[in-house]
């Protein structure tokens, strides 16, 4: 469902008011959250504020000590239906719901999950404590997995290509679990004011503490040791996952994945200073060291934001839609169950951009392109390598949405080549995480765009492989664009292998090799069914078409940009093919004055 209504300057008041007031509740009740929430890109934090404030404010409706359980879990119930509600309508008369609303309209936010994290605070309300490790597991799982990854496809939408499937990534569970506990321990006397004690059985047992012990606020040597054990623990849970994640992550991403290690690893220090204290007030962080910690990585952050996200790039370029609830499905990723049916429309240019009148029959069939430039890119920007294909991915995703607009029927680029394992095994290793969650989180599987691989296997990461098969799979039945990705591919190698089946042909009887012709040869190919490449275009200034489809290329009009390609967008393709439809087409035959 899409939203098309425009909002009055009332509303509009309404919802910056709204929006105002999640911060506000943030900012005083999660003040590290709040600080946190400021290294976003701006077009973001309020969506982060409203997040937040929704899963806070369903928290707090458990915790009020002055009422009775039954009755704190009929309030929860009650707002969380409103929520529902509000959000099948688009609109709300609650500050919190009203700017939760705007953000899952606006924003195409996973509604399924958002709903899941609520029910799972809610089933608090039943719940004297948890007995194992694994209990409190399920539990920091089912709460707080949802947001964090609602944060990643906010990115996603801002035009920075992002695992939004962040459970997935090796180090993220432990991540939230380093969170959560730490979270634990800094409201843990609120929660013994509310007769609550969530610390698993299990490790209470272990240092001989019993939750009579924590309600009466005993500071006992045991308890003095269980403190200290679960800070050790929550720190070596942020930094493992630190390690892990660091390199699935764009900059920008993990310069907010860092700052929260080093905040929440100051929040750790000031818990284990507190000494008795921390069973009877909430441990803040000193000042300065939260300034030491975050003014640094404001500027950072300032910087690689506008480096790497699209000038303009926000919400409003994202298709505005409530997904479907479906609580029956399984909670594991499938791709399949993840396509949009019927595919949406293109994605409008970020600045309106419409492209230009071209006849079908003047556009060219199948455009291939050489993406050069990212590295140079980076380096010239002062940023690492990787952030060079970082941008060039989302370049790309603007590129493909031109070609479905225009109407483009093939369109293949040049992702990885053979020659490009020569490059450092840091970079290539960046370079197909990039890809796998590229293909993972990006917007082929909304709009009408078939992909299949074009390359080998040999040598590819299996969940590269695993990734680019699923995606040709689940996008089988699109009519629109084909897109072809060649990853591990080589020219030479495509001919060699075409060559080599061919000679087997033979070797059998099946091929007369005075018979052997063109037609023959190129039915051996790999892809024979590729249609010839109409137009190649390469960019950054190089002059050359290095090694990419010899065959299907051999009589393409060629076009060549200076540009990088992390700085081109679908006004370049477009450029590129009114320039085709002013070259002459011979093909060595003569055309008609």
């Amino acid at each position: 469902m899409r939203r098309t209504t425009t909002r009055s300057g009332r509303e509009r008041a309404a919802l910056d008011a709204a929006y105002q007031e999640c911060r506000r509740l943030v900012r005083t009740t999660r003040p590290t959250e709040h600080a946190l929430m400021a290294l976003m890109p701006p077009s973001a934090q309020p969506v982060c504020w409203a997040l937040y404030a929704a899963f806070g404010h369903a928290d707090d409706l458990l915790d009020r000590s002055e009422e009775a359980p039954g009755e704190r879990g009929r309030r929860l119930r009650e707002w969380r239906a409103a929520l529902e509600a509000d959000l099948a309508s688009g609109t709300s008369d609650d500050p919190i719901r009203l700017a939760l609303t705007d953000s899952v309209w606006h924003w195409g936010l996973d509604l399924a999950d958002l709903l899941g994290a609520l029910d799972a605070v809610q089933r608090d309300d039943d719940r004297e404590g948890v007995a194992t490790w694994q209990e409190w597991r399920e539990r920091a799982h089912a709460q707080n997995v949802s947001w964090p990854e609602q944060l990643m496809r906010m990115l996603v939408r801002c035009g920075l290509p992002v695992p939004v499937r962040l459970r997935d990534l090796p180090g993220f569970t432990r991540f939230v679990e380093g969170l959560f506990l730490t979270d634990m321990l800094r409201d843990l006397p609120e929660d013994l004011d509310g007769g609550h004690v969530w610390l698993p059985t299990e490790v209470l047992d272990r240092f001989h503490v019993t939750p009579a012990d924590l309600l009466s606020r005993r500071w006992t040597p045991a308890v003095q040791q269980l403190i200290a054990h679960l800070v050790g623990e929550a720190r070596a849970w942020l930094e493992s996952s630190r390690r892990a994640l660091r390199a699935t992550l764009p900059l920008g991403p993990a310069i907010v994945l860092d700052t929260t290690v080093d905040l929440f690893g100051a929040e750790l220090d000031a818990i284990l200073r507190a000494g008795p204290a921390v069973l009877h007030r909430q441990i803040r962080v000193p000042g300065h060291t939260r300034l030491r910690i975050l003014g640094p990585a404001r500027a950072r952050a300032a910087v690689v934001w506008r480096l790497t996200l699209p000038p303009g790039g926000e919400a409003a370029t994202a298709p505005a839609r409530t997904p479907a609830v479906d609580r029956t499905a399984a909670p594991e990723f499938s791709m399949a169950t993840r396509i949009s049916e019927p595919p949406l429309p293109p994605r409008p240019h970020r600045d309106g951009a419409r492209p230009p009148e071209i006849a079908p029959a003047q556009l060219p069939e199948h455009v291939a392109i050489v993406m050069d430039g990212n590295g140079r890119w980076a380096t010239r920007n002062g940023l690492p390598r990787d952030e060079g294909h970082r941008a060039g991915a989302v370049a790309l995703r603007d590129v493909v949405q031109g070609a479905l607009e225009i109407g483009l029927a093939h369109l293949t680029v040049y992702a990885f080549s053979t020659e490009n394992w020569k490059r450092s095994p840091d970079e290539v290793s960046k370079l197909f995480a990039i890809m796998r969650a590229e293909l993972l989180d990006g917007e082929l599987l909304d709009h009408d765009v078939r992909l299949r691989w074009i390359g080998s296997p040999d040598g590819l990461p299996d969940d590269v492989v695993d990734v680019l098969r699923s995606q040709e799979h689940a996008t089988r039945n699109r009519t629109g664009l084909t897109l072809n990705v060649c990853v591990n591919y080589g020219g030479r190698a495509e001919l060699a292998r075409a060559g080599a089946s061919l000679a087997r042909a033979a070797l059998s009887g099946e091929v007369d090799p005075a018979r052997v012709s063109e037609q023959l040869f190129a039915a051996h190919l790999p892809h024979h069914a590729l249609p010839d490449v109409d137009l190649l275009w390469r960019t950054s200034g190089e002059l050359r078409v290095s090694n990419f489809l010899p065959w299907h290329a051999h009589y393409a009009e060629l076009h060549f940009t200076d540009q990088p390609w992390p700085e081109v967008d679908r006004q370049d393709l477009w450029q590129a093919l009114e320039t085709y439809t002013h070259r002459k087409r011979r093909k060595g035959g003569r055309v008609a004055e």
